[in-house]
């Protein structure tokens, strides 16, 4: 069986990883194997890269916020996602590309053809 990658997507605060995590349990309790993560993070680099754009300290413009969000998810994609489909696991994440068009995209008026271009680097 080839791996399924769902993601949870919605507001600050909405529920999505307590969802992510039920989820888990349940796919888990089905017999299931399942990897949780989320977004920005999965790996040590991509979890720097939350601390950087988390930080009220150092405020960055949008395409800097947006190129360290692609640059920590193509790091999760390569060393935690796509191995873990390749092994026939379910990938359920706390957020994915669908946050990235709203928060990098819409919210802050960035171009939408520019941004549906950056994210088929990852």
């Amino acid at each position: 069986m080839k791996g399924k990658f769902i993601t949870f997507e919605g507001a600050d605060g909405g529920g999505k990883s307590t969802q992510v995590q039920l989820a888990a349990a349940w796919l888990r309790e089905q017999g299931y194997e399942v990897v949780t993560t989320r977004e920005p993070g999965g790996t040590v680099l991509a979890e720097k890269v939350r601390e950087l754009v988390l930080d009220p300290a150092l405020p960055l413009n949008t395409t800097s916020q947006t190129l360290l969000y692609l640059a920590a998810r193509s790091e999760h994609v390569e060393k935690v996602i796509k191995p873990a489909l390749n092994a026939g696991k379910i990938v359920l994440c706390d957020r994915f590309c669908d946050s990235t068009l709203v928060y990098q995209g819409l919210a802050v008026g960035k171009a939408w053809d520019e941004l549906v271009e950056l994210l088929r680097l990852c």
